[in-house]
């Protein structure tokens, strides 16, 4: 028996309060993703417009009047746009699409004015107008993109304009940019949003009018850059109100005249405000950790250094505040992903090691996210290599500098973050007196076949094998630096920490590491986590996580 984690919409009644589940499972296949919200459709309060990858055939059921059987020739796989009651929950395919189909641009009724596939075969992206009013669609363009490269393009709805999508977009620029795009011509008419040292973070959209509100990106901390100037100007006096912090828009009322106001800072968690647009008044609402929001100990601050192969490598250093910046014990902490990035805003992991006693180091190493395509790409190919010295070298500096005690330093990270606290001990023999790994990877080839399985369309294999490497021609490659290759040559204990229920790592790669720690009489603990995932959720679990890591990371080099 197999087990998958997936996610699902649901509808909530205003008068009842009943949670009604949307898109149940369809017989024959299953699917993790819930789907996207396209339309809320203004003339029909109880209906919404999905984009979801579906079977033909399980939805076309004459119920709905499409008809066909599961396995007849209907029966295909697709992302297609489906109208769905929120009452009922029964659904029809408005619009059809293929297995090459990724993506679509609707308009506030639902209607399809865009439909994007991507075709493997010949790698390159198409893009297709629906003609007038019927359901024919016609190729306007085509754009050259390698298989396992991100999109060339990303549609995300409607501009300002007719005729106009707005999309984010690499081409021809280093950043992930907003550009507006012209259905008539696919001429990029200009560029709405570009922040020359970082990407866009996320695009914010409307179902309610199909449209592009706001783009985020992130400095220091995350910035939100709404399009309406109402908004905008709201915005620039709430950033006023509330000093040293981020500030976004994360919620409001249909008619915005109510505002739920998220403040983002670097030395205390996440606080919601209240505001009223028409009294201009602010009012606290919670913080995001009430329980530990005034009993901050910490101060979190860039440490940035230039690597040996002339890279800019951004990072973050949280020290205790009655701690001088001298022979401090380490926490070298590198996030997963590996393409996501470590932020200045605080975070509930580093900042408790840092209460109990510990500097803690989060290297932003090359190809992590927001710092522009190129630097993107400078992982591809570099996992257990250029990664993992980036992370030592900023570790050597940090003790070159008098900063760091040599003698008491340990890496922990979850995810890719776990897979190189492993490395570390077998690269760097001496430099690490311990590591944990949370949902880390140990065995790269049999990581890169899990990544193909169960895949709808496209190919996640084909992404992995640009990032790391294929696991048929580059296997030697990839044999020597997968840790459980090289168990063997640990040079410190290993404490392995592993979600149960994880289907994105699966928890086999945290007991393949056991065994062959356990094999090569090298000290380790595994710890199992039920009912956890890729991601610690629950409080129970996390607060496992950490008591436990704690008290492995104090064995070895806390105070005597």
């Amino acid at each position: 028996m197999e087990e998958i984690e997936f996610w699902r919409w649901v509808s909530i009644s205003k008068d009842d309060r009943k949670l009604k589940l949307l898109f149940k499972q369809d017989d024959g296949y299953y699917i993790g993703a819930a789907g996207r919200l396209m339309a809320t459709l203004p003339n029909e309060p109880d209906a919404a417009i999905f984009a979801r990858t579906s079977s033909n055939a399980q939805i076309g059921s004459p119920t709905v009047g499409l008809g066909g059987k599961f396995g007849d020739r209907h029966d295909v796989l697709g992302y297609s746009l489906i109208k769905i009651n929120l009452k009922s929950g029964r659904r029809q395919i408005t619009y059809r699409g293929n297995p090459q189909t990724d993506d679509w641009v609707v308009d506030p009724e639902g209607k399809a004015i865009l439909r994007i596939d991507y075709d493997d075969e010949k790698q390159v992206r198409k893009i297709f107008r629906r003609k007038h009013e019927n359901k024919t669609f016609e190729l306007i363009e085509e754009l050259p993109e390698l298989r396992g490269d991100e999109a060339v393009i990303n549609f995300r709805g409607l501009g300002s304009t007719p005729n106009e999508i707005l999309a984010s977009t690499s081409q021809g620029r280093n950043t992930r940019a907003l550009i507006a795009y012209d259905i008539e011509t696919g001429q990029r008419s200009k560029t709405v949003f570009e922040n020359e040292n970082f990407d866009i973070d996320y695009v914010s959209y409307d179902p309610r009018t199909a449209k592009v509100t706001a783009v985020g990106y992130t400095d220091e901390l995350p910035h939100d850059v709404n399009f309406d100037p109402a908004l905008h100007s709201t915005q620039k006096s709430l950033e006023a109100a509330l000093p040293n912090s981020s500030v976004y828009i994360s919620s409001n009322s249909a008619d915005y005249g109510k505002l739920l106001v998220t403040a983002t800072y670097a030395d205390r968690p996440r606080e919601l405000y209240l505001f009223d647009s028409a009294t201009k008044n602010l009012a606290f609402f919670s913080s995001h950790r009430p329980q530990i929001s005034d009993r901050i100990y910490a101060a979190k601050e860039e440490f940035d250094f230039v690597s040996k192969d002339g890279l800019y490598i951004n990072g973050y250093l949280t020290i205790p505040t009655n701690m001088q910046k001298q022979n401090m014990p380490l926490v070298v902490l590198p996030h997963g992903g590996p393409a996501r990035r470590t932020y200045k805003s605080f975070s509930w992991w580093t900042f408790y090691y840092a209460a109990r006693g510990y500097a803690v180091y989060q290297p932003n190493y090359r190809g992590s996210y927001g710092y522009g395509l190129a630097f993107r790409l400078a992982g591809d190919g570099e996992w257990g290599r250029k990664m993992q010295d980036d992370i030592t070298e900023g570790v050597q500096k940090l003790v070159a500098e008098g900063m760091v005690d040599s003698s008491r330093i340990c890496i922990v990270g979850e995810d890719y973050g776990g897979y190189a606290a492993m490395m570390g001990t077998i690269k760097t023999p001496g430099l690490y007196q311990c590591a944990v790994s949370i949902n880390g990877i140990s065995d790269l080839p049999r990581a890169i076949g899990e990544s193909g399985r169960n895949t709808i369309h496209g190919s996640p294999e084909d992404y992995w094998e640009k990032r790391i490497g294929s696991r048929f021609r580059d296997a030697d490659q990839l044999h020597a630096v997968s840790p459980a290759k090289h168990a063997a040559n640990t040079s410190a204990p290993i404490l392995l920490i592993h979600g149960k229920d994880n289907t994105n790592v699966p928890i086999y790669q945290s007991e393949i590491m056991r065994d062959a720690l356990a094999a090569a009489n090298k000290p380790h603990e595994f710890v199992a986590l039920e009912g956890q995932g890729q991601t610690i959720t629950s409080g129970e679990a996390r607060t496992e996580l950490l008591r436990r890591s704690i008290e492995f990371i104090d064995k070895h080099i806390g105070d005597e």
